[in-house]
């Protein structure tokens, strides 16, 4: 029987707690603790590499199968960083880099089992927050599950990026740009002038003319996926600055990942050794600051929030730059992660748990931009918020007016960071909570005095004189399924924004959006097995999502 742990027998808890301890020492054995740090971390990156460019080889280059293998290569290899720069031999300024036989085999030992033992980091914190169900298969085995019905596992795959392969709602995977002529012979140009230096390296000098060419390019993706405001301060820049420098950073990482590509493709081999670019802090601040035009100590201020800490630092996505060495001036990176990653919503991570007070200072200005993002996207339906109530009441963020099918929407707008771990989610959670509670002090104030907002000048009539009336909560990021309950329902921003863009009836909008058919259906969509991770002897089962 699956309990949680405030729910299980103390034998459970012991016998669970003995796994966790034996888990906790799979790293111990490890041979490439026996190498020194700063070549242990760059062949970890290296490490990385080569399994997303395994998973390319097998499946292509713009699959969900790469996406997953992404997010969760960009997470293990974190885990076994931090083992081999915690008990490895210390940094040696004289071990040299090379990609061996002997340091591969030791490598893929490490990521072998830090991808085992990344389920333990995951199921066992869930487990002891009581979020997480367990069930007792033997001494060695412990089964977990996340409790909740079939709605809950759709909005689970909805929040892993799983959405519906057929329906109106169908989802769209980005096509790939095709490089212009211009780049094609800039890149050209480059990789002939490239030079083998070892079986599996090669150099090339910095291609200023091909980076300039590809900037405007990658400015014009940063600026299409950010979505906050550009003047808004996350330190001593802003996010106009940050976007400048990321989207110069990513040119310069594309580039890198093209040439790799290349040649193999001439060659036959993978240059492995070059995999990695490594570059000193100074060199990458210099270099960034020219291609982005951002001021030099802003490039050292945004490398810093980038770099990777051997204590907390857990996803190559947020923080790309990995010392290798204890001063951390010499910084490498594994360009395919920041090619795949959310720029805007990693930095927000980053100044969450730096600089708390400015990431508060930020969120102020949520409300303001998702209601300036709607009625950019909404332009065929009346929108107008914040309304103030009177207090106690929470004050109304949004209403949605149409006359025509005398249809009124009223509806709370919670942004909510995503978790950057999974034990972040009970606090994400209890915020989407937060917001239902503040949508039924509305309802209930409302539907006690249905003249207030006519009064107010908000509505031409009477609230209950509209035949259709919703009461919503809005989540953008992260949410969690509410049961529809006294009138109210919870949906999500994208699906939201979607459904009021495409219908100018606001009825038939919101009547689309209550089907939820907005959500990827299991056996459809997704599928969900459970999978066995072992670790030093002992092992987890737990439930995970996989494209059907």
């Amino acid at each position: 029987m699956h309990c949680s742990k405030q729910d299980s027998p103390p034998d459970i808890v012991e016998a669970i707690r003995r796994i966790e301890e034996r888990a906790d020492e799979c790293c111990n054995s490890l041979a490439l603790l026996k190498l020194h740090s700063n070549v242990t971390v760059w062949g970890l990156l290296v490490g990385g590499i080569r399994m997303v460019e395994q998973e390319i080889a097998h499946r292509g280059d713009n699959t969900p199968d790469l996406s997953a293998t992404l997010l969760n290569v960009s997470r293990f290899v974190p885990v076994a960083i931090k083992w081999t720069y915690k008990h490895g031999k210390p940094f040696s300024a004289l071990a040299a880099r090379r990609w061996t036989p002997g340091l591969a085999s030791k490598v893929e030992q490490a990521l072998n089992v830090a991808h085992q033992y990344n389920g333990f980091e995951t199921c066992l914190p869930m487990w002891h927050k009581n979020r997480y169900s367990a069930e007792l298969i033997s001494s060695s085995l412990v089964r977990f599950t996340l409790p909740g019905s079939a709605r809950n596992r759709q909005v689970s795959a909805y929040q892993k990026s799983f959405r519906p392969k057929e329906g109106s709602f169908k989802g769209q995977r980005a096509q790939k740009v095709d490089q212009t002529p211009t780049v094609q012979a800039l890149f050209a140009s480059v990789f002939q002038a490239s030079r083998k230096t070892g079986m599996l390296r090669f150099e090339y000098e910095d291609p200023w003319t091909l980076w300039f060419e590809l900037l405007p390019e990658y400015q014009a993706r940063v600026t299409a996926i950010a979505r906050r405001a550009g003047p808004l301060s996350v330190g001593d820049y802003t996010l106009s600055d940050f976007n400048q420098f990321y989207a110069a950073f990513l040119a310069i990482c594309a580039t890198h990942e093209f040439l790799c590509f290349a040649w193999e493709r001439n060659h036959g081999v993978y240059p492995l050794d070059s995999a990695v670019i490594v570059r000193s802090r100074q060199g990458w601040a210099a270099i960034l600051s020219e291609l982005s035009g951002i001021p030099p100590s802003k490039c050292h201020s945004i490398i810093g929030d980038l770099t990777f800490d051997f204590a907390r630092s857990l996803d190559l996505h947020v923080h790309p730059f990995v010392p290798l060495d204890p001063a951390k001036l010499s910084l490498a990176v594994a360009p395919q992660f920041p090619l795949h990653s959310r720029p805007d919503e990693n930095i927000l991570r980053v100044c969450s748990i730096l600089r708390p007070d400015v990431f508060d200072m930020t969120s102020l200005e949520k409300e303001p931009e998702i209601l300036a993002d709607l009625q950019k996207q909404c332009r065929n339906h009346a929108l107008q918020g914040p309304v103030p109530m009177p207090r106690p009441i929470p004050d109304i963020d949004l209403i949605v007016t149409d006359e025509n099918s005398s249809t009124i929407v009223i509806a709370e707008l919670k942004w909510i960071r995503k978790p950057l771990r999974p034990v972040e989610m009970i606090d994400r959670d209890a915020e989407v909570l937060k917001g239902i509670r503040q949508v039924g002090q509305i309802r209930q104030f409302l539907k006690d005095n249905p003249n207030h907002l006519s009064t107010q000048g908000k509505l031409p009539r009477r609230l209950n004189e509209y035949q259709h009336l919703h009461y919503m909560l809005v989540a953008r990021d992260h949410w969690l399924w509410v049961e529809p309950e006294d009138g109210i329902a919870i949906v999500e921003f994208e699906a939201f924004s979607t459904a009021l863009s495409r219908m100018n009836d606001l009825h038939s909008a919101i009547g689309d959006l209550l089907t939820y058919e907005w959500l990827p259906v299991e056996g459809r969509d997704f599928t969900v097995r459970y999978d066995r991770e072992t670790a030093n002897g002992v092992s987890i089962e737990s439930e995970v999502f996989y494209p059907t």
